[in-house]
């Protein structure tokens, strides 16, 4: 019996060790999954945080912590509609008044203006076994540098139909002003020069050589005005131009000049680059007038020096590159950078300032057609040109210009 009964104990031994091993192991795989979980929860690159039915915070991931931060820990126990300085609390636009209506949500474009991101929104509502809700899953994927790329193609494709619209009507104009500049020449050459009839005649010669002269502004901005174009060094026309602008600028702008020494030559007029190059430090030399006059001091953040920067290289444009502007495309390009740091734009101004006729300017105080010709000018050489700016910090335009091609 001893041997039976120590056989048994064994056997009991035998079965807790085997016990203690398998919930050892079941501990294991659970700690192992865990820290899976958490690694695969912390490394995905989308702000993900999960609530509870009322908007409590019960997790979030690294990704999202970072953006804003802080420590995952932090936004613990915190209500999501706090953590973004959400507006839309209570109202039809929050997802958990939708949840609790009963509502699906589908996935959905939303600004977090916090973090200056656009993002695809999706969320997803957990229930129990018993139908009540139990946990709500938030996940937001950054589309950011997407609508920006779709906000540059909207306005190039309008700018794309201003042109159109632009080129027939100055088409129409051209030929109607070349009849009526005509006719007033050859009745002016008739006339008494000391008559009063040729002063008025003369008044509208030259209206109508103003108009003509607008026009063929309009032309060129659809690409419509025949212009020849000689291999052209960019170095060589940007220091005659600032030698020149030099004299009629502030003495408190500073202008800086970065050159590459063997810079690429181009196919262009040189009178075109000329009024491109005016035209980009007419504006930068404006912004910075503005903030030194006491103009918009809420813009004009205080500064130690204000200037201008113009720098030219050699660039490779590449197919990634190509995907963040709309109208880039990839190939040897020179790159001519003109930036200031005076007033900045918003973004609205951002967005039209390509268009014929725009302007910031008081009236009385407009330039004409300004960049909008250098978008024109820059389509004929199947060139582009960028903009960024932010107020209080200036703007920098970059202009890319194709490389000639040499035989």
């Amino acid at each position: 019996m001893s041997d039976t009964n120590k056989t048994k104990s064994q056997l009991i031994e035998e079965i807790k060790s085997l016990r203690r091993q398998i919930q050892s192991l079941e501990e294991n795989t659970n700690l192992h999954a865990q820290k899976v979980w958490e690694n695969t929860f912390n490394t995905i690159r989308d702000l993900i945080f999960i609530t509870d039915g009322e908007g409590v915070v019960k997790q979030a991931n690294r990704f999202l912590a970072d953006k804003l931060g802080v420590q995952p820990q932090d936004l613990i126990g915190n209500p999501c509609w706090n953590m973004f300085r959400c507006k839309h609390k209570g109202t039809e636009k929050c997802s958990l008044i939708k949840i609790k209506q009963g509502l699906s949500i589908r996935e959905h474009e939303a600004e977090i203006s916090l973090l200056g991101m656009w993002v695809i929104a999706h969320v997803y509502a957990v229930y129990t076994p018993s139908k009540e809700l139990d946990y709500i899953i938030h996940t937001y994927r950054d589309i950011t540098e997407h609508k920006k790329l779709e906000e540059q193609l909207l306005n190039l494709h309008k700018i794309e139909a201003i042109t159109r619209l632009a080129g027939g009507v100055a088409h129409e104009f051209n030929n109607l002003l070349t009849g009526i500049i005509g006719n007033l020449s050859l009745a002016k050459s008739e006339m008494d020069k000391e008559s009063e009839e040729y002063s008025f005649i003369l008044r509208a010669y030259n209206s109508a050589e103003r108009v003509s002269e607008l026009v063929k502004r309009l032309l060129a901005f659809a690409g419509k005005l025949k212009v020849t174009h000689n291999l052209l060094s960019i170095n060589n026309v940007i220091l005659k131009v600032v030698s020149l602008f030099k004299e009629t600028s502030d003495p408190r702008i500073k202008l800086v000049v970065n050159i590459e020494r063997d810079l690429w030559a181009v196919m262009a007029a040189p009178v075109e680059i000329t009024n491109i190059l005016i035209s980009l430090l007419t504006n930068a030399r404006d912004a910075i007038t503005e903030c030194i006059d006491g103009l918009f001091k809420y813009e004009c953040k205080e500064k130690e020096y204000f200037v201008i920067t113009i720098t030219t290289q050699n660039v490779k444009v590449n197919e990634k590159h190509c995907k963040s502007y709309a109208g880039a495309r990839p190939g040897e390009f020179v790159l001519i950078t003109i930036s200031d740091n005076g007033r900045g734009m918003d973004k609205e101004t951002q967005r039209r300032i390509f268009e014929p006729f725009f302007t910031t300017r008081e009236i009385g105080h407009w330039k004409g057609l300004g960049l909008a010709a250098v978008y024109g000018i820059l389509k004929q050489y199947n060139g582009w040109i960028n903009v960024n700016s932010e107020l209080g910090v200036g703007t920098t335009f970059e202009v890319y210009l194709p490389r000639a091609e040499l035989f």
